[in-house]
This record gives C-alpha cells, sequence and structure tokens, in this order.
C-alpha cells in the first residue's frame, strides 16, 4: 500500500476513535452523571483491550497486514485513546522482566503528565 494511501487511512481511522471517544463519554455522564470520570475510564479499559487483540490479530495470527495494524492501532485507537499505547508499553516491559523501567515509566507518566497539566494551566492562566 503506497505511503500516502496508509496515511490517509490513519487520519480516516483517528477521526472515527475521537468520535467513538467523544460519544462513549458523553453517554457516560449521561447515563451514570459527571461524579467520577466513567467515561474516560470504559474508553481507557475498552481501548486497551482492543489494542491487545489487534496486537494479537496482526503479530500473533498474522492475521492483518503491517498497513493495518497501522490504521487500527495508530489511527482508530490513537483516537480514541492513547492510554492504550501506555498501557500495552509498560505490559511488554513487564513481560520482559524489566520491572524497574515498566515501574519509572508508570511513575513518570502520570506524575509528569499532572504537572505537566498543571504547569500548562498556570502558564494559560498567566
Amino acid at each position: 500500500m503506497h505511503p500516502f494511501i496508509t496515511a490517509l487511512g490513519i487520519a480516516a481511522a483517528g477521526a472515527v476513535g475521537t468520535l467513538l471517544r467523544a460519544g462513549l463519554t458523553t453517554l457516560a455522564v449521561r447515563h451514570i452523571g459527571p461524579g467520577f470520570p466513567w467515561g474516560t475510564l470504559a474508553v481507557n479499559l475498552l481501548g486497551s483491550f482492543a489494542f491487545g487483540l489487534v496486537f494479537a490479530a496482526a503479530r500473533v495470527r498474522g492475521g492483518l497486514s503491517t498497513e493495518a495494524e497501522t490504521i487500527l492501532l495508530v489511527g482508530l485507537l490513537g483516537g480514541f485513546t492513547t492510554y492504550s499505547t501506555f498501557a500495552f508499553q509498560t505490559t511488554e516491559m513487564l513481560q520482559h522482566g524489566r520491572l524497574p523501567t515498566a515501574a519509572a515509566y508508570v511513575l513518570a507518566t502520570n506524575l509528569a503528565g499532572i504537572a505537566a497539566v498543571w504547569a500548562g494551566l498556570r502558564a494559560g492562566a498567566a
């Protein structure tokens, strides 16, 4: 497949993933309530499961082309949630016995992410 066609596929799938994320989050707030981020939790868990499923189909079973794998993982699931990539990368580190690296990645991602949001809020309010 031509790289330009793959890029268009990634963009289109990313748009679909984004719309699915917005829809699921909206449904969760409407039906469960706004007191807890249930929509985000649902998106992250569903996206993580789907990432594992697609990766297994592509790499373990060999059922997907490299282009299809990229379109689904980077485009669709990247638009749906990047948490699935974080969860997958952490799982890979754990499977390869890299516990200190996985722990550092989890801590850095979460603590630095919260700090970055705080810094952005401060910078944006200044």
